[in-house]
């Protein structure tokens, strides 16, 4: 049996269960809209700062340097330190100098410090010299406010750190200073001792030893320039050799490519925004990505063919001062030579003068470092500016409700999708005519509409039996009724593969109660009747006797009293008051009905009956609650079962065909009964059969 499912299996479940797949997504909308509006909208707004780190070099002036991670890092914590919320709290209680958006006169200080700390952030913005101050909170007004405020206070606290390490640096340079002051004099009182008249030095000894300690001082300035200039040129052959942008405008002076610096700042902060707000593969973050390319491949040639003029400039300098260098070391080591045969006091004397013009440079390197000092106090060599004031943000950046209504919806879509099927998985009822096919491997004789009749029609009916017994008959009150139609399609069907075949006794029942077997019986029984078949209705259902109650007769008397043999059949078969149609009814209560069908008797009123009718159809209950109809049916030609849509399990109705057959009975097929009463989206063409069978055709 092939269980796979096709395309239109799952379209007729999303049929079936398009109450729930609709219903569900509503409701799911519903309660994300409902979310999203009872969240407490959050804005975001931010300021940026920027580093400038200048160099300080003697002779050379301001130099621009490169931040590095880790300063920026430390720069980072400084920033997010308790002092700087408390400076931020200063500013917005005073205002200092600035006009924010709301007043703090009442609020205390450190409470203020505590709501900035709660909403501002510091983080770095890579591959630049930016710093943002991220504002995220409830009230716009306010985080414009306090990013504001903790910018400024960035910057102050920045300067106020910065003249207070200046000023300890100071302290200590002067401390050294007077330190090797006081050796520098007493070197003098050890030098000229050693001068004093009454030494007999050789002649021309002093200008000797003045001339190593010249050479020695000519040669340690030419050394440390050589150690600049070196370091110098091995910085600027790897910045151009690893192509890295900003160390190769680092090393240049600052002088040139303003405007082309600018602009890569510029650009840089321009795709860190994109990437925010897009993803990498949008067109604006492509152009700006490929505008910064451009201007950095553009600016890499340009500082290049900048870099190696320089290169070559300074190679040649140093080819110069390596020369010098070879001079210089040759004078000394030929003045030494020299020297080396004066006596003991002399060299002492020479190794004095050297120390003291060590300690006179070393004086004057701390007294050059003082100077740079008070010259970064007056021009900045590292500072802190304001690159981006934070504006009052417009809109919230959070809840974003058409995403999560968005999400509601598809959430709940899946959810629902994901029930219906589980519940078509766990519904073991069959609503397919193929399935029921499929299952059983028996035809479907007819498919029969849900029996709906006009009251008016009903009404009009004299019939003396109950209201509730005629609205089932429509063969009798409405005859064009798409049911009556089916009706006679079933008898038509079993005409052909039964009848007319020779056989003429045929027991019709179900798997389970309520599945309409009785009314099928009454109606196929009519329709027979109507085509000119002798038909008799013979009621086997002792436990729930119905048939009786279709028609006007005696109940009193019926299958019971012939199989007891209390009364012959001829004097049970009762006329229904229809043409072709009589009926035995169940007659009165059996209290052992599976054993009472059980007896030879039946299989004699059957042979009997089959003499006098074409047709003998014969009621039973259901298969599975009680044996009755495995007793019937071995004794009958025929099987007919009625299945109600979707209400027998798949298993019900398989062990119902299995139970039948073990007893040796005939399935000649299956009723499909009440297809519209089910599911009539499943069996919309049956509509056009509708239409034909009820429309009045108006006659010209």
């Amino acid at each position: 049996m092939n269980t796979e499912r096709s395309l239109w299996d799952y379209l007729r479940v999303i049929k079936r269960r398009i109450k729930i797949i609709v219903l569900l997504p509503i409701f799911g909308l519903l309660i994300s809209w409902l979310y999203a509006s009872n969240i407490t909208p959050r804005y975001a707004t931010r300021a940026q700062l920027t580093i400038q780190k200048n160099i300080l070099r003697v002779g050379a002036g301001l130099q621009r340097g490169v931040i590095s991670a880790f300063e920026k890092s430390a720069l980072t914590r400084m920033a997010s330190s308790k002092e700087v919320s408390f400076l931020a709290a200063q500013y917005l209680l005073d205002g200092g100098g600035h006009e924010f958006h709301a007043k703090y006169d009442n609020q205390n200080e450190a409470q203020l410090a505590g709501m900035v700390r709660s909403v501002v952030q510091i983080s770095n913005i890579e591959q630049s010299n930016l710093i943002e101050v991220n504002a995220v909170g409830e009230k716009p007004e306010e985080l414009a406010d306090f990013a504001n405020a903790y910018s400024q206070a960035i910057i102050e606290f920045f300067n106020a750190e910065r003249r207070k390490n200046i000023n300890e640096l100071k302290d200590y340079l002067n401390a050294q200073i007077a330190k090797y002051t006081d050796r520098l004099s007493e070197l003098d009182v050890r030098i000229l001792a050693l001068k004093a008249p009454e030494r007999n030095l050789p002649e021309g000894t002093m200008s000797s030893s003045e001339s190593v300690m010249s050479v020695e001082k000519e040669l340690r300035q030419v050394e440390s320039t050589d150690e600049e200039l070196t370091n110098s040129i091995s910085n600027l052959e790897s910045a151009l050799k690893s192509g890295d942008i900003n160390r190769i405008l680092a090393i240049l002076p600052s002088s040139s490519f303003v405007n082309e610096r600018a602009e890569l700042a510029r650009l840089s902060v321009q795709l860190r925004d994109l990437l925010k707000q897009f993803t990498e593969s949008h067109p604006k973050v492509e152009r700006a990505r490929a505008a910064l390319n451009s201007l950095r491949a553009s600016l890499l040639e340009s500082t290049n063919s900048e870099g190696n003029k320089l290169l070559s400039g300074w190679k040649k300098k140093l080819e110069d001062i390596n020369i010098d260098k070879a001079r210089l070391n040759s004078e000394r080591a030929m003045i030494s030579s020299a020297i080396a045969s004066l006596p003991d006091r002399l060299r002492e004397e020479g190794t004095l003068v050297r120390e003291q013009s060590v300690v006179t440079s070393v004086i004057q390197m701390f007294r050059n470092r003082l100077e740079d000092l008070d010259l970064s106090l007056s021009t900045p060599s590292d500072r802190i500016e304001l690159f981006e004031l934070a504006s009052v943000p417009q809109k919230p950046f959070y809840p974003d409700t058409k995403l999560i209504i968005g999400m509601g919806f598809a959430i709940s879509l899946i959810f629902a999708l994901a029930i219906a099927f589980i519940l078509e998985s766990l519904d073991t009822s069959l609503f397919e005519l193929r399935d029921v096919e499929r299952l059983i491997e028996k035809p479907i004789l007819a498919v029969i509409p849900s029996i709906n009749i006009d009251a008016n029609k009903v009404n009009e009916c004299k019939i003396p039996i109950k209201r509730e017994m005629v609205e089932k008959l429509p063969l009798v009150v409405d005859p064009r009724s798409p049911s009556s139609e089916a009706y006679r399609t079933l008898r038509t069907v079993i005409n052909n593969r039964f009848t007319s075949k020779g056989k003429k006794t045929l027991l019709i029942t179900s798997t389970t109660p309520q599945e309409g077997k009785t009314t099928t019986i009454v109606n196929l029984s009519l329709a027979c009747a109507d085509a000119g078949m002798k038909t008799c209705l013979v009621g086997a259902n002792l436990r729930h006797p119905i048939i009786g109650r279709f028609f006007a007769i005696d109940r009193t008397k019926g299958l019971h009293e012939i199989l007891t043999g209390t009364m012959p059949p001829e004097n049970v078969v009762q006329p229904t008051g229809y043409e072709n149609l009589d009926i035995i009814d169940s007659g009165s209560f059996a209290r052992r009905p599976a054993e009472l069908l059980a007896k030879p008797e039946l299989e004699k009123l059957f042979s009997w009956l089959k003499e006098r009718y074409e047709i003998i159809l014969i009621d039973s209950p259901p298969t599975l609650p009680v044996a009755d109809s495995a007793t019937i049916a071995p004794k009958v030609d025929g099987i007919l079962l009625v299945y109600l849509v979707s209400v027998a399990p798949r298993d019900a109705l398989v062990r119902c065909k299995n139970i039948l057959e073990e007893v040796g009975g005939n399935i000649i097929g299956v009723v499909f009964n009440d297809i519209w009463g089910a599911s009539q989206a499943d069996y919309a063409g049956y509509y056009y059969y509708h239409r034909y069978a009820s429309d009045e055709f108006r006659r010209i």
